[in-house]
């Protein structure tokens, strides 16, 4: 009402009633039923519209949130999987070294004999 009230030009403030915001529009210069009913059905559309627009725009957003912890958490399988093989690398490289160094032992010793 504190819009449509607005919208017609006449000074109502957020203290006022429901029925004295009525009372100042029905009793304003030029007030015209038809035309105030059809300003009020527009702003009242207009304010369901928006709050569409709003939870629709929330829904894509808690989307995108949703979308790109999704994405960070692949990465970070990603990057925990690469960590493991280069890890496993390591280990397979340290025993094929070890055992390298068993055989050179082995055959320096076989060589001093």
């Amino acid at each position: 009402m504190l819009q449509l009230a607005e919208e017609l030009g006449i000074n109502a403030t957020l203290n006022m009633t429901v029925p004295s915001i009525k009372i100042a529009i029905t009793n304003s210069e030029g007030y015209e039923e038809e035309f105030v009913k059809n300003l009020y059905e527009t702003i009242i559309a207009n304010g369901k519209r928006l709050e569409e627009l709003e939870r629709a725009e929330k829904m894509r957003l808690e989307e995108l949130v949703k979308e790109q912890a999704l994405k960070e958490k692949e990465l970070q399988l990603k990057f925990d999987l690469e960590r493991f093989k280069i890890e496993s690398g390591f280990r397979v490289n340290d025993e094929s070294n070890d055992s390298t160094n068993a055989c050179s032992v082995t055959s320096n010793l076989n060589l001093k004999n």
